[in-house]
């Protein structure tokens, strides 16, 4: 299902958006005023001013701001949304940057998509699939934009802890053993962690967990229990309610429903 939304941060603390994944959309994250770190994965990007991060389906995701006025536009979208799949390719550049005629392009776009999805005649998703079409062409035409130096204390400490955890998810953490490797307090790291990231240590760990269990799964060569364990649950019983709390169905189910 194809949806769009607008939201601002203008003052206060800065807020840290929800962490998600979504199983069978892509999204469009285009940032029209401010800076926002961006964890797609396993890398932290920092977005300014009329940078677009692309987001395949499936993977783990997050923002966080980065000072306290910001404004963003997002489209999620379905592969039934467009009608042709070929530009779906322009996700594997994550990151793009558009000029600022580029950028009131989008934003024309964006207008065409919200004002169409208002609409239930027959004509409103033929023109919904056309804006997507030409968003995604308009993204193909782009140079994957160069990953800029992490500028925030303690950003480029995070990533190497993402990058750690992502290649060591099978094994059983402790915030202690963590914080010890990366040389910094058990409270520090924590809090920097997720002011990073946006995500909590231990919910992050368990988002790579459960995405590299589905990965298992769809081999079928592992029994239930192995894969919980591969993945470092220690109990099978807590992975299968895991599992189903985060992608909506239980491992036995995901597993017979992709035979």
């Amino acid at each position: 299902m194809l949806t769009t939304s607008i939201s601002k941060n203008t003052g206060g603390k800065p807020k840290l958006l929800k962490s998600h994944f979504h199983n069978n959309e892509y999204e469009i994250y285009y940032l029209r005023k401010g800076r926002m770190r961006y964890i797609i994965e396993d890398k932290i990007f920092e977005l300014t001013k009329n940078d677009v991060a692309l987001i395949p389906k499936g993977v783990i995701h997050n923002t966080s701001y980065i000072g306290e006025d910001t404004e963003r536009l997002l489209i999620n979208f379905s592969e039934s949304d467009i009608n042709n799949p070929s530009l779906l390719s322009s996700f594997e550049k994550q990151l793009i940057s558009l000029s600022e005629k580029e950028g009131f392009e989008f934003e024309r776009i964006f207008k065409k998509i919200e004002k169409e999805t208002e609409k239930t005649d027959e004509f409103s998703g033929i023109l919904t699939c056309q804006c997507i079409n030409e968003l995604l062409i308009l993204f193909m035409r782009k140079d994957r934009k160069e990953e800029s130096k992490l500028t925030e204390d303690y950003s480029e400490t995070m990533q190497s802890a993402v990058e750690y955890i992502n290649s060591n998810f099978q094994l059983e953490f402790s915030l202690d053993e963590l914080a010890k490797k990366f040389s910094l307090s058990k409270s520090f790291f924590s809090r920097k962690f997720k002011e990073v990231t946006g995500f909590g240590l231990f919910e992050y760990i368990t988002l790579v967990r459960i995405k590299n269990a589905e990965k298992l799964l769809l081999k079928k060569d592992k029994s239930i229990t192995d894969i919980a364990f591969a993945c470092g649950f220690n109990d099978s019983s807590y992975f299968t309610l895991t599992f189903k709390k985060l992608i909506g169905t239980t491992p036995l189910k995901y597993s017979k429903s992709h035979q």
